[in-house]
């Protein structure tokens, strides 16, 4: 697995003002929870998926880390706007009883196809 993963994102949006959002965006940025999250999501995607979000939560949890959903979720987001996970095809009933996205690893070939395509703007 890769050491360490880029941050995808600013820390807080334009249109975000206050001052509770910019503090939980420097509480995710690149030197704090966000990207050491990321990359035991990587991992638990790699070891055991296809996986929803709710099924790495509670990996994350059994392993003793604290935190919640709506923190592992936008990871797995992170991790597929950077070609490292992608849709396996697979559909698991989440948490709120609607079907969700069972990710797996990205092949090196797909990952490559998918930063090529980026930067090319597709």
């Amino acid at each position: 697995m890769m050491d360490a993963l880029p941050n995808p994102h600013p820390l807080w949006r334009k249109s975000s003002t206050g001052e509770t959002a910019r503090d939980a965006a420097r509480a995710m940025a690149p030197d704090h929870k966000a990207p050491t999250l990321r990359k035991r999501v990587l991992d638990i995607v790699a070891e055991h998926g296809p996986i929803i979000p709710e099924r790495a939560l509670a990996r994350l949890r059994n392993d003793g880390v604290s935190t919640v959903l709506t923190s592992v979720r936008p990871r797995f987001s992170e991790l597929a706007r950077m070609g490292l996970i992608v849709d396996s095809g697979q559909r698991e009933r989440a948490e709120g009883g609607c079907n969700a996205i069972a990710w797996r690893l990205a092949t090196p070939e797909e990952t490559a196809a998918y930063l090529a395509a980026r930067e090319a703007g597709q």
